[in-house]
């Protein structure tokens, strides 16, 4: 039996066709991996349903305490020491920490003031003042008890107290004043308060 030219390429054609179809045949398919359990079923998406109720729910108390929290912050925020400058603030802690001395009985002289760095905390300021005095020690509790009750936001920072006049009772203090400010915006070129 004669196999013509046609035939034969037609035959080769055909065996290179079955070859391909074998390697389609038998080649692994792709592996898929399952990350996880699918969620998808009707018990999870009642269960997220239910979370996202539960949380709504909740948003008219976070919205109430959010806004208590504003006005905390406001009623606070009064008592900021104020100025458009950091001498000018500074000049009003003194006057406040003045101001508290000469109300003690009898009044405090104060020996000796210097002031602190500013520093920032977060978006506020904090100016110190730092005082030397000699006094009885229930002036001193007095000035502590005055200092915390003004309406200014003030802290004492630091207190150093040693011995003074022992005739007279008295004890050398040197106290350092925190008070709290917003910084002021900058100015070209200027220093940031």
């Amino acid at each position: 039996m004669n196999v013509s030219e046609r035939d034969r390429r037609a035959l080769l054609i055909l065996g290179g066709a079955l070859l391909v179809s074998a390697a389609a045949y038998f080649w692994p398919a792709p592996s898929v991996e399952v990350v996880g359990a699918s969620a998808n079923t009707v018990e999870a998406a009642a269960a997220r349903l239910d979370r996202v109720r539960q949380e709504a729910a909740q948003l008219g108390v976070r919205e109430a305490a959010l806004q208590k929290a504003l006005q905390d912050l406001g009623e606070a925020e009064k008592g900021l020491l104020t100025g458009d400058s950091a001498a000018q603030v500074q000049a009003q802690l003194l006057q406040v920490f003045r101001r508290v001395a000469r109300s003690q009985s009898p009044a405090l002289d104060i020996k000796q003031t210097q002031f602190g760095q500013l520093r920032a905390l977060g978006d506020y300021a904090q100016v110190t003042l730092t005082a030397s005095m000699e006094c009885q020690i229930e002036q001193l509790v007095n000035l502590m008890a005055d200092l915390a009750a003004q309406p200014e936001l003030l802290a004492l920072e630091e207190l150093h107290v040693s011995s003074g006049n022992a005739k007279q009772k008295t004890i050398t203090v040197q106290l350092i004043v925190a008070g709290l400010t917003r910084p002021a915006p900058v100015a070209a070129g200027g220093p940031r308060l």
